[in-house]
């Protein structure tokens, strides 16, 4: 399996609004090697302050915020961190949600109701500048794009195995070709096959570029 790589600690910053939740998962990742706490915050405009000063790898960003949406607040973090990685860790299982996310520039989902180890996992991904959706609402996410594109008269379930729409669920996750391989218990020359048959199905050169194609036929 593919391990997922930094060659230092990245520097974490957690905004939400629930001080004991927030204290938690500060608590929870604080002996975890790969990230560094740099500052922690429950409302909009300390967690601009904050950005700015402190120009984190990782914001772990909260929806319901006190005053202001985090997903209101994205837009102008990017502005303030470009080279910052924004993770929304919400209890809201919300395809709409997931898709605003995406659309405005954050690289992760993923649900409180997830494990530890799958915000771990999110967190490194990001961190890497990848996409990373949790197993908690993939495959909602996918079902959600097939219908939005159905419902626009592509017949875009009708162009994909019932084996594709399994590797497309997990890609969309931010699986790498040799955890898809090993989820579905085949080998990942078979999962290769897969993705470039569904990239020459849909006109893709690359397996991110298939997904980003499918979110941009919805206009949530």
């Amino acid at each position: 399996m593919e391990a997922l790589k930094t060659t230092k600690p990245l520097r974490l910053l957690l905004v939400d609004d629930h001080l004991l939740f927030r204290q938690s998962l500060s608590s929870m990742l604080a002996s975890w090697p790969d990230v560094e706490i740099v500052s922690e915050c429950g409302e909009g405009k300390e967690c601009l302050q904050l950005v700015e000063r402190l120009q984190p790898d990782v914001i772990v960003l909260d929806i319901t915020l006190e005053g202001r949406s985090g997903l209101d607040l994205a837009p102008r973090i990017q502005e303030l961190a470009p080279e910052s990685k924004i993770l929304i860790l919400s209890m809201h299982h919300n395809v709409n949600f997931v898709y605003r996310a995406f659309k405005i520039g954050c690289k992760g989902y993923v649900l409180k109701s997830d494990s530890i180890d799958e915000l771990k996992k999110g967190i490194k991904t990001v961190g890497l500048g990848k996409n990373f959706l949790s197993s908690g609402i993939a495959s909602d996410f996918l079902d959600h794009i097939i219908s939005q594109v159905e419902s626009k008269g592509s017949s875009l379930s009708l162009l994909m195995t019932p084996r594709e729409k399994e590797v497309c669920s997990l890609l969309v996750q931010g699986r790498t070709t040799e955890e898809v391989a090993d989820d579905l218990c085949i080998s990942a020359k078979t999962i290769r096959v897969h993705i470039a048959n569904l990239k020459k199905k849909f006109g893709c050169k690359s397996r991110t570029e298939l997904i980003l194609q499918l979110r941009e036929t919805d206009d949530l």
